[in-house]
């Protein structure tokens, strides 16, 4: 390479990672990668190039590396030589890849100055070499000698030497492999057992250097540059998956660190834990919490590693006089990292030395109080370090955890425990409390507006106060009794209040302490055992449970007498959460007596009835007040789903007055949250609940149900006589229609039973099916139709075979009727309306999916739940040539010619419904269609060629399995026709007749020799069944994607039409490959069709679908990527 190609390609690169322009980056990518080729892109692979294997690539790169010194050459070229690494690693010969990275070694070496960035991806391209050659390359092995060169060099080599050792442990050790698992895995494996141990003590022993400062430094910045290489390194190898497991099944704070049995000696080296806290010590910060890190990780070591008593009692000794020391000092603790990392050090550390263990050591009950000390502290310091709390409580936590199942733990621990749990709820308790008036005042973030941390955190404070329960309950009530008086003190004040506006910001502060402590009480009684019953627990629990209802009737009754005027989403949250709680320790079968002893007293609350009437009139309350709040009203029917989920509870739920009510009139005027348009998703929740609470008992019967449904009668009853269009475009009658159907929608969805859906088939299906009817035909192509075809789509779905009706009944007939005169009503409108808007291009795009496409989405719902239902009879509606099997189908199908192919992809939904429905239609119905326009034929094959493309399963699984549906049907009739069984054969004349009854519907037989319009249509378009075979057979063979089984079932019957262009089309990809790949990848395609006989039955499809398996297995074990092909062979 001349320095004018150098010079040339050096600004290539620059305008590749510091470009003017996106096209000009465009252009220097591609010239860069037409210039230095992977062989894996057959745009790169030009015959004329004088590059023509990966070994020339690789030596082109070196080149240009040793070249130029430019950081944007060097990322090129490293980056690029990993991609081509990983795809062609296989084609280099044994002396080339030894060479290669010895070479990525000197370069190191030789230019220790890189940027730090550089030298990272450097050794991501050694890690990949180390991978991929470590079963077959001895000189691969060696990681630590060769990078031991480095370190004993210069200062500035050892720090290059540090930084390449810890991105080689990363990348060898990644929390998955995306290809080749099993095989990197072991390599990983064997990497861990022959150099990470050496790297270890390596890095260990830099670090003691720096402790002792024994290295000479020629400037400040060289130390930083060693300590922060040094640490990342000891943090990677103390973060080594040692199980060869996951990461996502050895989380970060939870798993117990298996270090090998031959490390001990490093662990058991007097040295070794004084040096890390020498080190925390000196280092100033960021490397102190670097330190620190590392600390969590050595906490963390399996007990068994020490080989006797002794060595783990010096081990447990020196952490505990380490974290004293720190906390006597107060060493590095204003740092924020710091102090993070210690509260991880003390939660990790308890985490794996089990309290048994702790209480034997000397100076323990002295080391127990630093902590409680410590401790109390970080509950004062929220605003300094806000995440510290989760950690600090999670060591209380598994303290008092322990302490139920050991029992020799010596009287004096355990009573130094139990008074330090109590002090540390008072403590934590008293802090949150005293901090609401400081958040509200300064704006800081509240942690109640995170529930789900809030209440993880809470729950550890819940199972710490259980270890004294009864102390810890007495001081949450003395928190909580002082803010009670205040709270009642400003109520009685309200009128006499000079500022509106300083008494709502008073009652703020005081309602959201409460919030805090109803949270809290809830975390007290939500961590009753489930094994220990104690009256005595219980009746703390009562009294707590006492204090709580009293809390809300006082809220209840300001919200009585000033409506929503001062209202604490957050206080009416807590009460939720508090009766889930309840539930879930006191509504089950079986406990729960002495619960209500103070209950009784106060409120005459005496068992699980009266309990849950209590939380049903909250319930309500909730549903009237916060009409306008969808998160608390979605919490409050998420309670009430919770209570009627469960054959006791929901029979106990019905003996309640107010559910009784409720059932009888669910529209009524109080449950107002259903008048506000943004509920929409709530009241079907809402309605879900009330189906559930209804069917509760088995012995419904028709009485029951129409009771229930009289409420419905009622109001469309009110709506007037609907016997005209322009009745139903009153305002009135479309927002009550639409939440009539949103309601019903609501209330069919969770039934799964026979009898029960055929009770509201009944109802609905006599006397308002006809206004559903009506009403789509009125208000179409208007948005609001939207409601009325998704409650039509949940209708037509055969969930759970609900919709089974008796043989001889006609139901499902009629049902699809409704449905394609539904479908072709909205179908009409719509088109209209989008040609008119065409002509006046008047529809935004941001509208487009509201105003069109959701409505047809729908339509195609409810067309696939029709024909994938199994509950009509299709073959009675093309017997009788019924024109509602007709219109939908012809009607489905300009629907579709309407979407654009941009848009059907663009919008996941009606991706979803389309797909599902081609699936269904591919199966049967289209194929019984007289005929299809060449655009809807053209259309449909150009969807199922996006399809398998899309990067969504569902769809592809669908379009794929359209495909084999067409091909299947298409192999059948042209098996048909080979074997001479004309449509007028004497022994098939039945099937004949049947045949031509249902293509002669609409119109008459093709007029080209009798054929079938998909076969002919396939004649006329020769280009078609190649084009799809190209794109199925092009996603086996070069995208690595887990629909396998799914694009092979297209496949083979794809192979099984086009024999000879299959057997073109695999020569060509074979001449596309390397000349060293060709012989492989030959007997592999060639093994696509071993054992396969070439019918189209199950036990070939079988057969198919593994060795298409077996072929991408094959692929990615010896980690071959496939060239693909520029452009598919010619078909013909």
């Amino acid at each position: 390479m001349s320095q004018l190609d150098t010079a040339y390609f050096s600004s290539l690169c620059e305008q590749l990672f510091n470009p003017k322009s996106v096209q000009e980056r465009e252009q220097a990518q591609l010239i860069l990668e037409q210039n230095f080729p992977t062989f894996t892109d057959s745009s790169t692979n030009s015959r004329e190039s004088s590059i023509q294997s990966p070994t020339d690539t690789a030596s082109a790169l070196r080149v240009l590396l040793e070249n130029s010194p430019s950081p944007y050459v060097q990322t090129f070229c490293l980056s690029r030589m990993k991609v081509l690494v990983q795809a062609q690693f296989a084609l280099f010969s044994q002396e080339a890849k030894v060479q290669l990275r010895s070479f990525l070694l000197e370069y190191a070496f030789m230019h220790p100055d890189l940027m730090s960035f550089v030298i990272a991806q450097l050794a991501s391209v050694l890690a990949t070499l180390t991978l991929l050659g470590w079963a077959d390359i001895d000189q691969y092995k060696d990681v630590h000698k060769d990078i031991l060169q480095f370190i004993q060099a210069s200062v500035n080599h050892r720090i290059v030497g540090m930084h390449i050792l810890a991105i080689m442990v990363q990348d060898i050790n990644p929390p998955s492999f995306s290809k080749s698992a099993a095989k990197f895995r072991k390599a990983a494996g064997e990497f861990r057992d022959t150099q990470l141990l050496s790297i270890s003590e390596t890095g260990f022993k830099t670090l003691e250097e720096l402790v002792q400062r024994a290295i000479h430094f020629t400037d400040a910045t060289q130390e930083q540059r060693l300590k922060e290489a040094t640490l990342n390194l000891l943090i990677k190898c103390f973060s080594y998956d040692f199980n060869g497991t996951s990461g996502d099944e050895s989380g970060e704070d939870v798993g117990i660190i298996q270090i090998p049995s031959s490390w001990r000696s490093l662990f058991e080296n007097p040295t070794f834990l004084s040096t890390f806290f020498s080190a925390y010590c000196d280092f100033a910060p960021p490397y102190s919490a670097k330190v620190m890190e590392c600390l969590v990780q050595i906490a963390s070591v399996r007990k068994t590693l020490f080989n006797d008593q002794d060595e783990r009692s010096r081990f447990v000794v020196a952490i505990m006089t380490g974290i004293s020391e720190i906390i006597r000092n107060s060493q590095g603790l204003n740092d924020t990292d710091n102090y993070n990392e210690f509260c991880r050090l003390l939660y990790r550390f308890r985490a794996t030395v089990p309290l048994n263990e702790m209480v034997e050591k000397p100076g323990y009950i002295n080391w127990i109080e630093l902590i409680a000390d410590f401790s109390l502290r970080a509950f004062q310091s929220w605003k300094f370090a806000p995440n510290t709390s989760m950690y600090v409580l999670g060591f209380w936590t598994r303290i008092v955890q322990s302490m139920t199942y050991y029992q020799q733990l010596g009287d004096e621990a355990v009573e130094k425990l139990g008074n330090i749990t109590v002090e540390l709820v008072r403590s934590y308790v008293t802090t949150t409390i005293e901090a609401v008036p400081v958040r509200i005042d300064e704006g800081l973030d509240d942690p109640l507006e995170n529930e789900d941390s809030a209440i993880e955190t809470l729950n550890m404070l819940g199972q710490i106060a259980h270890c004294r329960y009864e102390v810890s309950s007495n001081a949450l009530i003395n928190i909580f009794n002082p803010i009670t008086v205040e709270y009642q003190d400003l109520i009685n004040q309200i009128n006499s209040q000079a500022s509106l506006e300083s008494f709502r910001e008073a009652l703020e502060i005081v309602e959201t302490k409460f919030a805090w402590l109803v949270y809290i009480m809830a975390a007290f009684v939500g961590n009753r055992s489930a094994f220990l019953n104690s009256e005595d627990l219980d009746k703390i629990d009562s009294e707590i449970t006492t204090k709580v209802l009293q809390l809300m009737d006082v809220q209840q009754s300001l919200q009585t007498q000033h409506g929503t005027t001062f209202m604490n989403e957050k206080l009416d949250l807590a009460f939720i959460y508090f009766f889930q709680q309840f539930k879930k320790s006191y509504m089950s079968e079986s406990n729960g007596r002495d619960i209500y002893s103070k209950l009784k007293k106060v409120f005459g609350i005496s068992d699980q009835v009266l309990m849950l009437d209590v939380v049903m009139r909250k319930i309500v309350a909730n549903l009237q007040y916060w009409a306008n709040n969808e998160t608390l009203i979605r919490r409050t029917l998420e309670l009430f789903n919770e209570l009627a989920t469960g054959y006791g509870a929901s029979k106990n739920l019905r003996k309640i007055e107010t559910t009784r009510l409720i059932l009888q009139n669910h529209m009524a005027s109080q449950i107002a949250f259903c008048e506000n348009g943004k509920q929409m998703d709530n009241r079907i929740l809402y309605f879900q609940v009330l189906c559930k609470l209804l069917f509760a008992d088995d012995n419904v019967d028709e009485r029951t149900f129409y009771e229930f449904m009289k409420p419905f009668d009622l109001r469309i009853a009110n709506l007037g006589p609907l016997d005209s269009i322009e009745a139903f475009h009153q305002d009135s009658v479309r927002n009550s229609l639409r939440d009539i159907f949103v309601d019903m929608m609501g209330f069919i969805s969770p039934m799964q039973s026979r009898r029960h859906f055929i009770l509201f088939f009944d109802w609905f299906y006599e006397e308002y099916s006809s206004v559903l009817l009506r009403a789509v035909e009125a208000w179409s192509p208007d948005p609001i139709v939207n409601t009325a075809l998704s409650f039509y789509a949940e209708f037509v779905h055969n969930k759970s075979q609900r919709l089974g009706f008796e043989i001889s009944s006609a139901n499902g007939i009629l049902m699809f009727r409704d449905a394609s005169q539904i479908v072709c009503s909205y179908g009409r409108q719509i088109l209209k309306r989008d040609q008119e808007q065409q002509q006046q291009s008047v529809l935004d795009d941001s509208q487009k999916y509201d105003y069109k496409y959701k409505g047809i989405s729908t339509c195609f719902s409810i067309l696939s739940k029709c024909f994938g239902g199994r509950y009509v009879n299709f073959g009675v509606l093309w017997l009788y040539q019924d024109k509602a099997i007709n219109e939908a189908l012809d009607m489905v199908l300009q629907l579709m010619l309407s979407v654009p192919m941009e848009d059907l992809l663009s919008f996941p939904e009606l991706s979803l419904s389309f797909f599902n429905l081609l699936d269904e239609l591919t199966r049967e119905q289209l194929m019984c269609m007289p005929s299809v326009s060449p655009e809807a034929f053209l259309y449909l094959v150009k969807a199922c060629e996006s399809g398998v493309e899309s990067s969504d399963s569902s769809i592809r699984s669908h379009a794929c399995s359209s495909i084999y549906n067409i091909c299947t049907f298409v192999v059948k009739e042209t098996e048909k026709m080979e074997r001479g069984n004309q449509s007028n054969s004497s022994s098939n004349n039945s099937e004949a007749m049947l045949a031509r009854r249902r293509r002669s519907s609409v119109a008459s037989q093709s007029s080209m020799g009798g054929n079938h319009w998909l076969i002919n249509y396939l004649h006329q378009t020769p280009a078609t069944l190649p084009s799809l075979f190209s794109t199925v057979f092009n996603l086996v063979l070069f995208d690595d994607n887990s629909d396998q089984w799914s694009l092979s079932r297209p496949l083979y019957a794809l192979i099984l039409l086009q024999r000879d262009y299959f057997i073109k089309y695999t020569s060509a990809v074979i001449d596309q490959q390397l000349p060293e790949r060709r012989e492989f990848v030959t007997t592999a395609l060639n093994n696509l069709l071993e054992g396969v006989s070439g019918i189209l039955s199950p036990k070939d499809r079988e057969r198919f679908t593994q060795n298409v398996s077996s072929f991408r297995r094959l692929l990615n074990l010896n980690s071959v990527a496939l060239v693909p092909l520029a452009t598919p062979p010619p078909f013909y």
